[in-house]
């Protein structure tokens, strides 16, 4: 009866009980119970007698709770409304609970846990966790005592965590800035209201922890690696934002030891680098070009620091990324006071403090402290990239005045950039840095009007250490490069130009002479400056380093490798380029042609004296004297009179009879005919006068003859040329067969320098091509010169060489077996490594700067196979002097050269 009652669903023993239903697992309610039960498990086991012997597994059971707390957290916030676990959690104040117990533990697991948990409360944005001071103030409680104590060994990815939840913190601040006063709350300190005007405090500033711990926090671990230090750096950044929006946070930050610690930790950085270094490239990474000449890899000093090893360049990058967020530092700062408290500070403690006394204890006898400060002037100059720094550190190392009256013969001096009037307090804090910076002797002290960064870069380029010379250039060329206008009137002496108009320039009535024409040899100088250059004189000094370019690559115009160069030139020039856009059109706002070399200028006749004695130069130091060339050739504003290019005042022509008027000439306006004739004025070239030529065409003109000599003395030297140039090219290229006897055994020699095909390489994609971008060979050279193979393959120092019966054509009788690599040379013929390690001579040559009547030095030697490499870099720089002649003249137009 029982079994039909259920199998009809009888009610003979009264309703059936309902099944109670399951919880849903998005239920509120539900999943705040499982909330409570974990919450309640933790505080039962936090409230358990302490066993410190068998702690480990109760700790075990609480981090699980916690874990499972921080879970159920994050599932409510993704849940729709309500979220009753996050409303339980601000209401009991669950955090406080949580952060005691992982204090009192001092357990590492348990620690992540609790950041995790708080990470899920600020990442929820409800409840107003990030504004409830309870909640900030157990967080700051945790992670200073736990990350700031010592006590706690924190691993990797727990202070990861809690650096990422302190960054979360203050991108919130940045977007809440009405949340700042929760978190930044100062303690009135009557007795420090005087502090500027007291005791060293004013110097260091006073350490108020208690008042920004978050602040604190991220300026300590700034100068870490990886995610540790990239989440403290923009935690800071995003705090200094915020610091506009609030005065009171203003005042702190000034007043406080911040700025100091800034200042101080660049410092140490800058410290940790070491003050002797050399720059020689160690034998496994030795680059081909450097490979095949007489260059040497052995310091004489054992004390000096290899800039390729390990050690230095995690010193240098440590210091490079630090010294790059300052300028974001300064960049997003949005406080007036606070950025010019932290320029302050950075000017007296690195600037005065470290960076210059560094630059005047350096010296060319102690084993590259010279070559330390040049090179590393040469990496902050590349990284600095903020106005108001780059015009700190060239303004006071090169010695300029910071205001004077611009007269007409001098530039114009850069000013400090226009900056709002400072407060009393950022006032005192710097007057109050200044006297407790200041010597205690004023005779002791020593400024850079004494000695300055243009006196060192002077010196060292004079220098006959090849180390010294090739850092010296290098930091010329960046100077050159990216801050010319504080190159300008320091490192290069020039004088502002007289340009003509273009009314001014010729005379539009036929049968009238040109400007130009009245100018004697014995002009003024001031009438010099009003002349420019003509088409007919551009296309007379083209031709004449066309002609040496010719005579030095054996006869024939390399027109391939000329289109490479003149395609790294043209971007060079119109990257330097500054158009204005108008309403109307755009106009181009550079000034060009605006400055010229000043006669006998001390850079250019240093540079010149080394480009004298350029076969026997090191090959490291060739490719930086030219790189410094080709920089000072290819600005704008400087014009080439008399040292790349004729000076008009010195412009000579034939008497000759004028060309007779073409029967059409008849037909032309009084206009028209004024223009033809101007065209035709423009276009006579002048007369080559050789004690009038310039200076480097003079220079390169006796390396000529000195070729010529070379060539009397190795009867195959362009045999030996062209084996060296595909060397060079082949060294980065797969071997191929050629048909040519005069190919080379492959090397192992490690790819660099001129390793490019001299070829023009076609631009893959419509991307806008970098200055970096080279296709030259010579550029790719100069960029390897100082920087570290990327390759990991052994490199030989000491690259092969085939016989000289190899690099002449077999005669027709002759069989294979005889013209084998693999057979030993006839006795009566030398070896080719024989005949490139026999030295050559070279007559001496008397520097600029030698007093009168003293003798000039020792013969020059280098080994042939020395000269070959520094041959094949000439060629090169010839090419590179003569496309910067055409392309200027096809990018300026008519600011570069006088058609009409």
């Amino acid at each position: 009866m029982d079994f039909f009652s259920r199998l009809y669903g009888g009610s003979t023993h009264g309703p059936a009980k309902a099944t109670p239903k399951a919880a849903t697992p998005n239920d509120p309610k539900a999943r705040l119970a499982r909330f409570k039960r974990a919450f309640n498990l933790v505080l039962e086991l936090c409230n358990k007698p302490r066993d410190p012997a068998n702690e480990r597994p109760l700790l075990e059971k609480v981090r699980t709770a916690v874990s499972r707390l921080a879970i159920l957290i994050r599932e409510d916030s993704r849940a729709s409304l309500p979220h009753l676990c996050l409303q339980y959690a601000a209401t009991s104040q669950i955090f406080t609970v949580l952060g005691r117990a992982a204090i009192v533990s001092q357990y590492e697991p348990l620690i992540h846990s609790v950041v995790i948990f708080f990470a899920a409360l600020v990442e929820s944005e409800e409840e107003g966790f990030l504004s409830n001071a309870s909640f900030a103030k157990s967080l700051m409680r945790l992670v200073t005592r736990v990350a700031d104590s010592g006590n706690v060994l924190l691993s990797v990815d727990t202070e990861t965590s809690i650096l990422e939840l302190l960054f979360s913190i203050s991108a919130k601040i940045r977007l809440q800035p009405e949340t700042l006063p929760v978190w930044f709350r100062p303690i009135a300190r009557p007795e420090l209201d005087d502090v500027f005007v007291k005791e060293k405090k004013s110097f260091v500033g006073t350490t108020q922890k208690a008042d920004f711990p978050l602040c604190y926090l991220l300026v300590d671990r700034v100068h870490h690696e990886g995610r540790i230090g990239d989440f403290a750096r923009t935690g800071l950044l995003y705090l200094f934002e915020a610091m506009g929006r609030s005065l009171d946070l203003e005042e702190w930050v000034v007043s406080s030891d911040l700025p100091t610690l800034m200042a101080s930790g660049l410092g140490a950085l800058y410290s940790q680098l070491s003050r002797e270094l050399s720059i020689l490239h160690p034998n496994s990474t030795l680059p081909a070009v450097l490979a095949m000449s007489d260059y040497s890899t052995t310091h004489q000093r054992a004390t000096a620091e290899s800039a390729f090893s390990d050690r230095h360049q995690t010193h240098m990058s440590t210091f490079l990324s630090y010294l790059a967020f300052w300028q974001d530092v300064l960049d997003h700062c949005g406080s007036a006071d606070v950025r010019q408290t932290l320029l302050d500070h950075f000017q007296i403690l690195f600037q005065q403090q470290l960076l210059y006394p560094s630059l005047l204890q350096s010296s060319d006898t102690d084993a590259g402290s010279s070559v330390a400060v040049l090179t590393y002037m040469t990496s902050i100059l590349d990284v600095l990239e903020h106005p108001d720094l780059i015009e700190m550190i060239l303004t006071y190392l090169l010695a300029v005045p910071e205001s004077i009256p611009v007269a007409p013969s001098t530039p114009a001096t850069p000013v400090r950039p226009s900056m709002p009037p400072r407060s009393p307090t950022t006032t005192k804090k710097r007057q109050s840095l200044m006297l407790l910076t200041a010597p205690k002797d004023p005779d002791q002290g020593f400024e850079p009007a004494l000695f300055n960064l243009t006196d060192l870069i002077l010196n060292s380029v004079r220098s006959r250490g090849a180390q010294t010379a090739f850092s010296a250039l290098k930091l010329t060329s960046m100077m050159i490069q990216r801050q010319r206008k504080y190159a300008f009137g320091t490192l290069l002496k020039i004088r502002r130009g007289k340009s003509l108009s273009s009314r001014q320039r010729i005379s539009l009535v036929p049968g009238e002479s040109l400007v130009v024409n009245t100018m004697s040899s014995g002009a003024s100088q001031d009438a010099a400056d009003g002349v420019t250059r003509t088409v007919g004189a551009l296309e007379l000094e083209v031709e004449g380093y066309r002609q040496m370019a010719t005579a030095l690559h054996r006869g024939s115009f390399p027109e391939e490798a000329y289109g490479s160069l003149c395609d790294d030139v043209r971007h060079c020039i119109e990257g330097q380029i500054q158009p204005k856009s108008t309403d109307d059109n755009v106009v181009d706002q550079t000034e060009t042609n605006t400055f010229a070399l000043s006669p006998g200028d001390p850079l250019m006749r240093s540079l010149a004296d080394l480009l004298r004695t350029f076969l026997t130069n090191s090959v490291d130091v060739n490719l930086a004297l030219t790189q410094a060339i080709i920089s000072i050739a290819s600005c704008v504003e400087l014009r080439l009179h008399a040292w790349l290019a004729l000076d008009p005042a010195n412009y000579n022509f034939d008497d000759a009879v004028p060309e007779a008027i073409q029967p059409w000439g008849a037909f032309l306006e009084d206009d028209e005919a004024a223009a033809w004739f101007a065209l035709q004025q423009a276009s006579r070239q002048p007369i080559w006068s050789a004690h009038k030529a310039p200076l480097i065409h003079t220079i390169i003109e006796s390396l000529v003859g000195e070729l010529a000599h070379v060539r009397s003395t190795v009867p195959n030297l362009d045999q030996l040329l062209a084996a060296r140039q595909h060397m060079l090219q082949a060294s980065t290229t797969p071997a191929q067969t050629v048909s040519e006897p005069t190919s080379l055994i492959s090397s192992t020699v490690q790819p660099s320098f001129l390793d490019a095909p001299l070829r023009k390489q076609k631009p893959q994609g419509n991307h806008s091509r970098s200055s970096s971008n080279t296709t030259s060979a010579l550029a790719q050279g100069r960029k390897a010169a100082h920087s570290r193979a990327s390759s990991t393959q052994a490199a030989s120092p000491s690259p092969s060489f085939i016989r000289p019966s190899d690099t002449t054509s077999a005669k027709p009788n002759d069989s294979p077996a005889k013209r084998s690599i693999f057979q030993p040379p006839p006795p009566e013929t030398t070896s080719t490594t024989d005949v490139l390690m026999q030295k050559l001579t070279f007559p001496a040559i008397k520097p600029h700067d030698a007093e009168e009547g003293a003798q000039e030095g020792g013969e020059r030697a280098a080994s042939l196979n020395h000269v070959l490499t520094n041959i094949v870099v000439l060629q090169q720089f010839v090419l590179e002097l003569v496309a910067v002649l055409q392309v200027r003249a096809a990018v300026l137009g008519d600011r570069e050269v006088r058609y009409s």
